[in-house]
This record gives structure tokens, C-alpha cells and sequence, in this order.
């Protein structure tokens, strides 16, 4: 089955052209709901602290994303831009959950609206992970736009006094970003910002991972955040593999990164119902091959095969890839269209590509890597290597997470982006 794209939502609604390009790449486009906001759904958060299901209020925000202005008229005019392709099933606006169920109280039973994911390991996940300086930093620097708002703009955007990071019992309140500021006032406002991208960014690669679906961003600083957390999630691994043969593989670390390149100018002034009509037999057969190829891949970097074997079958499903693509590359010439696909072999898995911003301007670079969506949320996010004491009930509890995500499929990731700002000035600007 072709898999199906999630537009993972930032501060702003997705824009037409990332439609567009989902359109020509996967076989469904889901759009985050604009009024999906929060990390999990706010009438479970007593039962993320450990209370039993006895009740469930909405209490308040968790830690939820914020909006730039007008984002929701930009989204609805989005929407009508897309009628034809929703009429005809291919681009669906989904929820993490039933929004409707956090205006319910309940006794007995807390209502979760088939959320996906344990709101207690999303907590105190998140919690673990804002604490790193360096994460913080990482989910705000270079972003030119945020730095041109307003204070008003700032007030708006970062919802400040959630209910995820302030202090719980003997867990003190999460600390604010380390740096000089110019402007002392932006300091508790930029934090509450970086938070809030941290959060939303493992709830996307949870849930995409729950529902089969490869995340997409639209805004760099979350991507990076994903690469920083598959950074982290390999240095775990690393130090657990020294003592389990079971993570040796993981050690190992393989990516196969495919890329196409489209004119982006020629997109952007394309129909709906022109791009639709690229979406040819031949379009899917290739979609078909390429996933199986990602796979196949990212299956065989788990298996305990020789490196020379291992190069030699990927190079062989790789040339037999580009065969079928060929057709696709003739279909959409006036696009200038143009596949790259290759294998990645070196530390740091999926972080390595996104991480060096090597993702030039036009290009779609999808990856796939042997390390699991939910390992990379557990051991990226609740747990640090420097923090890595006794490995034996590190590897226990990777091994459950990869059972109660069902990470056979192995973590992909789609990226549209330019590669990552370079650098860090004045108040992150």
C-alpha cells in the first residue's frame, strides 16, 4: 500500500505549494486539524500524573501550539482552494483525537477520544526533553519571522502558563532558555514557543507512527527537532548495543534517502486539477516501488547481514527502482522532474541528512531509517546518553516500546524543506 502523507501542523496553516507536492508524492494527503493543538487531549492530564481514570475534566492547555495571525482564515481559504481534490478523497483534514470529547466531563472514565498514544509517556517525555538547552535552542533558532513579530504578536503566539511545565510534586517547574537576551521579556515568551514546537513535534511522529503515516513539516525548526531527537535516540542505542546483540544492527546505521526534484515555480502556478491528473498508473506504480524500496531497506538494516551483502542488495533494488521511475520522470518532464536515490551509511541515522542541510532548494528527500518512530520518542526524548546507568532495563523497555508502537515499519520521514538555518544571533534571530 502507498503511504499517505501527514501535514504535521506548526504556527501557520500549510501552504498550497507543500500540497501540491504531497499530491505528486504520496497517495493521501491528511492536514492537521487546525484545532489540534495541544500535546495530548487536556481531560487527561491528571491521568498522565498517575491518578487513576476515575475522572476526566478539561483543565486547562497542556502545552499547545500557538497561532500566527489570521491562520485560521488562511486556513479556510486553503480548504476551498482544495475542493476538488477533497471531493475526490485524496486530501483529508484529521484529528489526533475526537476534539469533542475535552468539553466532556466524565465520572469513571476519562474520555480520549481514540488518541493513539499513553498521555503519561508523552508528559513526562516532553518534560525530560524541554529540559536540554540545546533542544530548546534548536526549536527556534534561525527563524527569521518569529523574530520580526510584534511583543503584542509574541504574547499571542506563545501561551504562556500551561499546565505541562510548571512544577509536579517533586518535579520542579522546566527551565527557561539559557543565552543573552536584548530584550529580557522575550526570553520567557521564546521559551514558552520552543516548548510548544518541542510537543507538537513528538505528538506528530507519535501519532504518525500509530497510524502508518510519514510526517511531513513546514517549518525547518522542526525539522530539526526531528533530527535532534534521532541523534539522541542513536547515541542511546549505541550504549545499549555495547552489552544487547539484539541493538547491534542499530549500531549499524543505514538511511536510504530518496529525492526528486520539482520546479517550483511551474508547481506553483499549476491547477489542483492539473496536478491531479499527474497522478498516473504509472505515477503509482512508482510511488508503490519506492515505498517498498524504503522498506526493504530500512528491513534489511535490522537484520544481522554482512555489510558487503547488505551494499550489494541495496544497490540492486535501488537500479531496479529506477527503472520503474522512469516513466514518472517522462510523464512530469515539464517539471522538470528528476529522482535521486541512494544509501546513507554513517553515525547519527536520520538526524545525518536533515542535521547537515544538505537538501537543496526544490528538492523532496524522503528517509528511511532502521531506528523506529517510538524508539526514537523514547530514547530521543524521555532519555539522554549521558543519563545512561544501567543498560539492561533500557534495552527491556526499547524492545516493549517497539511492541506497543509496532515499529516493524521502521521511521520515514518526508522533508520539503531548504536545510536549516545556519547560526544563532542576538535573541535568536
Amino acid at each position: 500500500m502507498i503511504r499517505s502523507a501527514y501535514l504535521a501542523p506548526t504556527e501557520e496553516p500549510v501552504s498550497l505549494i507543500d500540497v501540491k507536492r504531497a499530491l505528486l508524492t504520496f497517495d493521501r494527503v491528511c492536514i492537521a486539524d487546525p484545532n489540534d493543538r495541544d500535546l495530548i487531549p487536556p481531560q487527561s492530564f491528571m491521568l498522565a500524573l498517575g491518578m487513576p481514570p476515575i475522572f476526566g475534566f478539561n483543565m486547562g492547555a497542556v502545552r499547545p501550539l500557538g497561532k500566527f495571525d489570521d491562520y485560521d482564515n488562511a486556513f479556510d481559504r486553503l480548504m476551498d482552494r482544495l475542493q476538488i481534490a477533497r471531493r475526490q478523497g485524496v486530501i483529508d483534514v484529521v484529528s489526533t483525537y475526537d476534539l469533542a470529547t475535552s468539553s466532556q466531563g466524565t465520572i469513571g472514565a476519562v474520555l480520549m477520544g481514540d488518541y493513539p498514544l499513553n498521555p503519561r509517556f508523552m508528559l513526562w517525555a516532553y518534560r525530560a526533553v524541554a529540559r536540554e538547552p540545546e533542544v530548546l535552542t534548536a526549536a527556534i533558532a534561525g527563524d527569521k519571522r518569529l523574530m520580526s513579530l510584534s511583543e503584542d504578536n509574541f504574547e499571542s503566539l506563545s501561551i504562556t502558563g500551561s499546565s505541562a511545565d510548571g512544577a509536579i510534586n517533586d518535579d520542579p517547574e522546566l527551565p527557561l532558555l539559557d543565552g543573552e537576551f536584548s530584550r529580557e521579556w522575550l526570553r520567557r515568551l521564546l521559551t514558552c514557543i520552543a516548548r510548544a514546537r518541542v510537543a507538537s513535534t513528538m505528538k506528530s511522529i507519535g501519532f504518525c507512527a500509530s497510524k502508518d503515516l510519514v510526517p511531513v513539516f513546514g517549518n525547518s525548526n522542526f525539522d530539526a527537532l526531528v533530527g535532534l531527537f534521532a541523534a539522541r535516540a542513536t547515541q542511546v542505542i549505541d550504549r545499549v548495543a555495547e552489552e544487547d546483540p539484539y541493538w547491534q544492527t542499530r549500531n549499524r546505521v543505514f538511511n536510504i534517502a530518496h529525492s526528486e526534484y520539482i520546479n517550483d515555480e511551474i508547481l506553483s502556478e499549476m491547477p489542483i486539477d492539473e496536478v491531479l491528473k499527474l497522478r498516473s498508473k504509472a505515477w503509482g506504480e512508482q510511488a508503490k516501488a519506492r515505498d517498498e524500496l524504503l522498506h526493504a531497506v530500512a528491513e534489511l538494516a535490522r537484520e544481522a547481514i554482512n555489510e558487503n551483502d547488505f551494499d550489494q542488495v541495496v544497490r540492486d533494488k535501488i537500479r531496479a527502482y529506477r527503472t520503474v521511475a522512469e516513466d514518472v520522470k517522462r510523464q512530469r518532464s515539464m517539471l522538470s522532474f528528476s529522482i535521486n536515490c541512494e544509501l546513507i551509511k554513517g553515525a547519527g541515522g536520520v538526524a545525518a541528512p536533515i542535521m547537515a542541510g544538505t537538501v537543496a532548494d526544490g528538492f523532496l528527500s524522503q528517509m528511511q531509517t532502521a531506528i523506529g518512530a517510538g524508539t526514537v520518542l523514547l530514547a530521543g526524548c524521555l532519555w539522554a546518553v549521558s543519563r545512561v546507568q544501567e543498560l539492561k532495563p533500557l534495552s527491556e523497555q526499547l524492545r516493549s516500546v517497539e511492541t506497543e508502537f509496532q515499529d516493524n515499519v521502521c521511521f520515514g520521514l518526508h522533508n520539503f524543506y531548504r536545510g536549516l538555518a545556519n547560526g544563532v544571533g542576538g535573541d535568536f534571530a
